[in-house]
């Protein structure tokens, strides 16, 4: 079943759909089924929830909604293409252009100060280092960091390196966030500082969010919430 913003199943519409995604992995003899026939679909501008257990597969979902990895079968669909046909170099042409990620680990760059980290993905993009700069300021300014974008991230704090890495996950105006427990490595109240900014800025920009997340306050200030269990998705909350 497919859960829409206001909880009613939709067609075709979908911005981004998975369609019986399984995904196993084999260790030795034994094989173990992670996502077993796994159906969701993702509008414009909505932003869901996904809760469970360590382990459940939350982070491989993810993975293979961004196309960081392949299921083992069914299909993930963008604007109703499939991007797991795709080969590994428009693969990630695909997703630099269509998709914004946040790990619970911020992945900074430690010899980059926070302006030029913020800047990166566009630099990759071959975007001059001058204009990307230019751009990533005013995201900076957002996350409420101007005032240090020229510390690296060694002199930066647990928070404000997690908000440098959102940032960065908007530089190439992506139309999906991505983010797997973006709040688990931070104090409760850098928490509720990142959770807040990360709602407010998938309202701004008209994002549709998916977020793997054990916060339960995250989770209520989310559209719909999904409970990744068994394999599958079950509803906990319509939006």
């Amino acid at each position: 079943m497919a859960f829409s913003q206001k909880g009613t199943v939709k067609g075709s519409e979908a911005l981004l759909e998975a369609v019986k995604l399984e995904k196993s992995f084999v260790s030795g003899t034994e094989t173990l089924t992670v996502l077993n026939g796994l159906d969701l679909k993702l509008f414009g501008g909505q932003s869901v929830a996904i809760l469970g257990a360590s382990g459940s597969g939350k982070s491989t979902l993810l993975y293979l909604l961004g196309g960081l990895d392949k299921p083992t079968s069914g299909s993930v669909f963008l604007r109703g293409k499939p991007i797991s046909k795709l080969s590994d170099n428009d693969r990630a042409l695909w997703r630099a252009k269509e998709i914004g990620f946040v790990f619970q680990f911020h992945h900074l760059l430690s010899e980059f100060d926070a302006l030029e980290n913020v800047s990166m993905p566009a630099r990759i993009m071959g975007q001059t280092p001058k204009k990307a700069l230019e751009k990533a300021e005013p995201l900076l300014e957002r996350v409420g960091l101007g005032a240090r974008k020229k510390h690296r991230p060694g002199a930066l704090s647990g928070g404000e390196q997690q908000r440098v890495a959102l940032a960065r996950a908007l530089m190439l105006e992506p139309s999906i966030l991505l983010a797997d427990e973006p709040t688990g490595n931070l104090d409760a109240k850098n928490a509720a500082m990142v959770n807040e900014l990360i709602c407010q800025l998938v309202a701004e920009r008209g994002l549709s969010a998916v977020v793997a997340t054990h916060n339960a306050s995250l989770a209520n200030m989310l559209g719909t919430s999904l409970e990744l269990t068994g394999g599958k998705l079950k509803l906990v909350k319509r939006a």
